[in-house]
């Protein structure tokens, strides 16, 4: 039996390559993802610059927001209380969120379909779905 949430994780969602919930834990993403908000992960959507992601990095997994500065990386928390991670080194991207729900409120999306380039375009803060999607 699993005995960590890492652990639990790590066993039941890190061969999956559906999208999966994961609950935010802890103030470094507020205010656009309040604690204990529910986030959906995509583990096939690509990293990219500004990208909210789950990496795991050393022997710790982290939700947070991925910067590129040069040919430098960062794990950037939204809340300025806590610091930034330089990503050194090897890391893995375990997804990207792609949607967040908080209790009684309507699920932001931060992936929209462009209907004129047909890519998925990134919203830095999340939009509710369009109904025609």
């Amino acid at each position: 039996m699993s005995d960590t949430p890492q652990e639990m994780f790590e066993t039941n969602c890190s061969i999956n390559s559906e999208p999966f919930a994961l609950q935010n834990l802890g103030s470094y993403m507020e205010p656009e993802f309040s604690e204990n908000c529910i986030v959906i992960i995509d583990p096939g959507m690509e990293i990219h610059n500004r990208a909210y992601a789950v990496v795991r990095y050393g022997d710790d997994m982290y939700f947070r927001q991925y910067i590129e500065r040069g040919n430098d990386k960062f794990l950037v928390p939204l809340n300025s209380q806590h610091d930034e991670i330089e990503l050194k080194g090897q890391f893995d991207v375990v997804g990207c969120v792609v949607q967040q729900k908080q209790r009684k409120q309507t699920p932001l999306h931060y992936y929209h379909l462009n209907k004129n380039t047909k890519q998925m375009d990134f919203s830095i803060s999340g939009k509710p779905k369009d109904k025609e999607e």
